[in-house]
């Protein structure tokens, strides 16, 4: 479903696109028609957000999100593992273990913080991770040492996660989409042109 108006808070910086045409066939937002990068007559004010079907949302196992933060650079941390989306419990959970969540999401990580007792809201389902002691130089959060994937004793009162920020920033990918703003399967629309994340204009 396409929302507007902001319906996820107004963004930051760049607005990329404007008059998009899409016809539903295209696989990347940049093959739909537009009236070029860069070129629009909108304000933040009025983002584009979209709230997806959460039983069209696949995972990856060792993939991990940012859900509930206000921006695409912050949220309570999710895995995937089995197929599954879980959260992770915020036991032990520092700053070394946020730099290798953000550097894993090619987000800015050399200033990440690392938040517990639920700071960017609880999660549901199941709890993938305890104990989690990363050293700060892993590529993917499950390489960490931590607990079994599925072992700990903790609920989503304790659900761990990161604010991204400082240099360090891997780069991202012409056309690459992420949603900031909302909740595991909506939000703000936010594209990359040219290493820089921008938002996308509702009309």
């Amino acid at each position: 479903m396409a929302l507007s108006f902001a319906h996820f808070g107004p963004g930051r910086g760049p607005i990329h696109l404007d008059d998009l045409g899409c016809n539903g066939n295209e696989v990347s937002l940049l093959e739909c028609p537009h009236i070029g990068v860069g070129n629009h007559n909108c304000r933040h004010l009025e983002d584009a957000g979209v709230d997806c079907l959460e039983s069209l949302i696949s995972c990856e196992d060792e993939q991990v999100r940012l859900v509930g933060g206000g921006t695409g650079a912050e949220g309570r941390v999710e895995l995937c593992y089995n197929n599954t989306w879980g959260t992770v419990c915020d036991d032990f959970w520092d700053v070394e273990d946020a730099r290798v969540v953000c550097r894993q999401l090619g987000l800015p990580f050399q200033f990440a913080t690392a938040h517990g007792q639920a700071r960017f809201g609880q999660g549901i389902g199941r709890i993938h991770l305890d104990d989690v002691e990363c050293s700060g130089l892993e590529v993917l959060l499950l390489s960490c040492p931590s607990n079994e994937v599925g072992d700990h004793n903790c609920d989503h009162s304790e659900d761990a996660g990161v604010m991204c920020s400082g240099g360090g920033v891997e780069d991202c990918e012409n056309g690459q989409v992420r949603l900031a703003g909302g909740n595991d399967t909506a939000g703000r629309v936010e594209l990359c042109y040219d290493n820089t994340w921008g938002t996308v204009c509702d009309a």
